[in-house]
């Protein structure tokens, strides 16, 4: 498939210069080639992701780069990562010499108008806390996800997380590219279990933008997991994830559940478990002090407490308690 450009508006510059802004929809032959070049100095996986959304589709991921054009040339770029009306905006980037023109607050303008027209729900990035760029992002509508955070949100609609997270059945399913926004808006929920994946390192709401990606990347390339998977509501939310993985410090012996779920979707959580394909080992599973429905799910699906670990980790200025469950496959 290759969509060309699509021109958006013109922008007039601080300097007088008039910058051509349009969005350049992957996969896109045309401009792969320019895209990868200008966000090359992207490491790891998230150049990973760039060199392959802009030549094949994601699944359903929808990979769109709001640029800004002089005289045919790319000066600047937004990207964004969406799917059913979820994105994370990301990749915001001008050339050094192209700066303090306007160029990008052009850009994320028309960005912003573009995705408000096509019926997009909420995005989600990352940034410094009370930084420039995060002035920037507040005065387009951004928010912090919770206080003094640099992780930010915008909902077109106030009441976005009440009726995205409404209870509806939900069911498993394997782990999509296009989960990636979604997964991140789980993330995102606040007043929940604190220890969310200790693989991850999610501890309380956490932006996800590098943190799926790094998951995505080792369950195509390496043999780390044993399973994966989400829990899908009948609107399209992901409600849900769950994950086993070896343990880095048993390997041969022991593997690592990770468990955390929407509290709306609780009675749908043992089925995302009993979904799971366990390997032959044995499994622990570790929960904060906090989490007793967890607790309570895991006791269900046959996992013994085995242990307390007292004061394991600190989150936000408290110190917590693990308990470990634990069941041999």
């Amino acid at each position: 498939m290759t969509i060309m450009f699509n021109k958006l508006e013109e922008v007039v510059l601080k300097t007088g210069e008039r910058m051509e802004v349009g969005v350049i929809t992957a996969p896109d032959t045309p401009h792969a080639e320019e895209i990868k070049q200008f966000l090359g100095h992207k490491p790891g996986n998230y150049k990973w992701h760039i060199e392959r959304c802009v030549t094949e589709p994601l699944d359903a991921l929808e990979t769109r780069f709001y640029v800004g054009k002089l005289d045919g040339n790319v000066i600047t770029n937004i990207m964004t990562v969406e799917h059913e009306g979820i994105g994370i905006l990301g990749h915001v980037f001008t050339l050094p010499q192209q700066r303090r023109k306007g160029a990008c607050k052009g850009v994320m303008a028309h960005q912003m108008e573009d995705f408000r027209r096509r019926g997009g729900r909420a995005l989600y990035l990352g940034t410094g806390y009370n930084s420039a760029p995060y002035n920037i992002y507040y005065n387009f509508g951004f928010e912090s996800v919770f206080p003094a955070s640099g992780f930010m949100h915008y909902p077109v609609n106030a009441d976005f997380a009440e009726r995205y997270f409404a209870t509806a059945p939900a069911h498993p399913k394997p782990i999509e590219w296009h989960d990636w926004p979604k997964v991140t808006a789980l993330s995102a929920i606040v007043g929940w279990d604190t220890l969310r994946s200790l693989t991850w390192g999610v501890y309380g709401p956490t932006n996800l933008e590098g943190g799926f990606l790094a998951f995505k990347h080792e369950l195509e390339t390496e043999d780390i997991y044993a399973d994966a998977k989400v829990l899908i509501a009948q609107n399209g939310a992901i409600v849900g994830w769950a994950t086993v993985n070896r343990d880095a410090r048993w390997r041969r012996t022991c593997a690592v559940l990770d468990l955390f779920f929407h509290p709306n979707f609780a009675e749908a959580a043992p089925a995302l478990l009993a979904a799971l394909t366990f390997s032959d080992a044995k499994i622990q599973c570790y929960v904060d002090e906090g989490a007793t429905v967890k607790a309570d799910i895991l006791a269900a699906a046959g996992f013994d407490c085995e242990a307390r670990l007292k004061e394991q980790f600190a989150y936000n200025g408290r110190r917590y308690d693990v308990l470990v469950f634990s069941r041999v496959s």
